[in-house]
């Protein structure tokens, strides 16, 4: 019995541990809420440059380890049809579901 309910709260551990260390969600079209694939998700570096830290794959999700995402650079997520959307780390970090607006969309001046 006491190696059943240790082995149970391990794997409670384990599976709890593991969104410290990533941070995942999802895209989706803001118009038809569908997800979008292969979006860059990239982050400023002091010099200028953006560096990729990761995409979302074939659902629109991402899954990114949290050490590689440096303090307090902008993240940007872009792909070819959509208009790129640039926010502060922190605004990135506290967001699980991310809308894109089709370079079409004529609500984007808003």
């Amino acid at each position: 019995m006491r190696a059943g309910r240790f082995s149970a709260l391990l794997v409670l551990v384990a599976v709890g541990g593991c969104t410290e260390f990533s941070h995942f969600g999802q895209v989706s079209d803001r118009q038809t809420s569908s997800s979008v694939n292969n979006v860059r998700i990239e982050q400023k570096e002091p010099n200028g440059n953006w560096r990729l830290i990761g995409h979302t794959d074939g659902k629109g999700a991402w899954n990114i380890f949290k050490h590689e995402i440096h303090g307090n650079g902008q993240i940007r997520l872009s792909k070819p049809g959509y208009r790129p959307l640039i926010m502060e780390e922190s605004e990135f970090l506290s967001q699980n579901v991310i809308l894109l607006s089709p370079t079409h969309d004529a609500d984007f001046s808003r």
